[in-house]
């Protein structure tokens, strides 16, 4: 198929399968991964409640899937404890539904090891736009398409979970240090993409356009929306049959002349399902450097605290700062103390870019993460990894099942990925155009902007005492393929 077939128009109804699946092995489970999970009594009661739940069943007769469901599920339930008289329930709180249409539909397809085009060119002086911006919020600042990557920044949350097995690993101890040591894991094993991406930045969403991916190998599903403009906030919310994952992105940023600086000011929200753990952290702050040598680079700084409301145990991660003639090699120490008492238990050492270690002795330790090497030709295409080739990827059946409103389908950036760098500039100025044109008619009408999925609520754990949070209904939505039509984005 040509770059200019128009394979990802929006359809007018959705309908087959969920999303992408990555492989049909069943050896590890539907999950990919060597933690066990099938014995634990929440596990066999979630299953049973997928072959319970009337509204699955449903959809899968409407969306005409032949496949029946996995033998694994089925033999977990014995014919006599099927209920037809329940009451339908929501599929919002049933991931494992979402994930198992996923495996089923999706069978043995294998996601793609490219792009459709190579890297582009970026020959655009980043210090002379700044300059010309100074004192200006980076996102009002119009920057050149090729300082792009040609994935969203909806999208970069979702790739936070590449390496969720971590929380997997976290749900599956006994002792609370554990769940603590393996959640700090996953907090920094959430940098390391960015070793090899300070060069360019993600798209900027549009207001309202959202992201879903249901990763049957990994184990979740997720979903993230863009809930402001001014302020720009991306949500995002990803459950699985271990854990629940949240979080709002908001940035604010420093222009220091020859350098960047990037400062969250929300947390990231976990909860493990086992337990009922509640983790919150905030991430580190992010200094791009390079900036008039155009050989950029990124390093993390200051300390991440990691708290667990429930037991009260906490890790403070330390980022070791590059000076002015070292560098930090991206080293990191984890100091980990349970609930109540200041002495140090527990000292992770690694690298955010590359791995973590519990140091158990001086002369012994554990790898608790280690983090996949860059491909060897990954200059060719945006430094991406694997994983992050999935995520703008249009897999079969998906242009059916998706909201209008997905990433997968906007043009300018599909234009991008696929080397029409012309086609996508003009495509992206029509797009803003049409975005502030909405804006206009929305401050004339007094009608104030809502989001679909994620909604403002208050939160004591966030430093503002509020944040966005998941409303529900998205994959109830989903499974209908009747997502509501509240705004048109292309």
């Amino acid at each position: 198929m040509s770059p200019s077939t128009n394979m990802q128009t929006p359809p007018s109804r959705a309908g087959g399968a969920d999303s992408m699946s990555d492989s049909e092995d069943d050896e590890h489970g539907y999950f990919g991964h060597h933690v066990s999970a099938s014995d634990s009594p929440q596990f066999g009661r979630m299953r049973r409640d997928l072959i319970r739940d009337p509204e699955f069943i449903e959809a899968f007769a409407r969306n005409h899937i032949q496949a029946p469901v996995s033998p694994a599920i089925a033999a977990s339930v014995v014919p006599d404890e099927i209920d037809e008289g329940s009451e339908p329930r929501s599929l919002d709180n049933l991931p494992l539904a979402t994930l198992e249409r996923a495996r089923v539909q999706l069978g043995a397809y294998e996601p793609r090891t490219t792009l459709p085009a190579e890297t582009c060119e970026a020959n655009v002086s980043l210090i002379s736009i700044l300059r010309k911006n100074v004192g200006k919020e980076l996102s009002s600042i119009s920057m050149p398409l090729v300082m792009n990557e040609p994935i969203n920044a909806l999208q970069s949350l979702c790739e936070e979970l590449m390496y969720s097995r971590l929380l997997q690993q976290a749900d599956d101890m006994d002792d609370g240090l554990d769940r603590l040591m393996y959640v700090a894991a996953f907090a920094i094993s959430t940098l390391s993409s960015k070793k090899y991406r300070a060069e360019r930045k993600p798209f900027n969403p549009l207001l309202g356009e959202t992201y879903e991916m249901v990763d049957s190998l990994g184990g979740y599903r997720f979903v993230s929306e863009k809930v402001s403009h001014h302020p720009p906030v991306m949500a995002c919310y990803a459950d699985s049959p271990f854990y629940r994952f949240w979080q709002d992105s908001s940035i604010k940023n420093k222009f220091w002349g020859k350098s960047m600086e990037f400062i969250q000011t929300s947390n990231v929200n976990i909860e493990l399902l086992k337990h009922g753990d509640h983790f919150t952290y905030c991430k580190p702050s992010a200094l791009v450097r390079g900036l008039i040598s155009g050989n950029r680079s990124v390093d993390f700084t200051g300390e991440m605290s990691i708290v667990n409301h429930t037991t009260g145990d906490s890790c403070s991660v330390h980022f070791k700062e590059a000076g002015m003639f070292s560098s930090s090699n991206d080293m990191v120490e984890c100091h980990l103390r349970r609930g109540g008492h200041s002495q140090v238990e527990r000292v992770l050492r690694g690298s955010w870019s590359s791995h973590m270690c519990f140091e158990k002795s001086t002369t012994d330790s554990d790898v608790l993460w280690t983090a996949v090497s860059p491909l060897p030709d990954a200059n060719r295409y945006y430094g991406f990894s694997y994983f992050a080739m999935r995520l703008n990827e249009l897999t079969p059946g998906m242009q059916q099942a998706l909201p209008t409103t997905d990433t997968r389908f906007r043009p300018d950036q599909r234009a991008y990925e696929e080397g029409r760098i012309e086609d996508a500039e003009q495509i992206k100025q029509k797009l803003e155009d049409a975005q502030r044109a909405r804006k206009r008619e929305r401050d004339e009408s007094g009608t104030p902007w809502k989001a679909q999925w994620f909604e403002e609520r208050d939160d004591k754990q966030s430093p503002t005492g509020r944040s966005w949070q998941y409303r529900g209904g998205y994959w109830d939505a989903h499974a209908k393929n009747a997502y509501p039509r509240t705004i048109e984005l292309w």
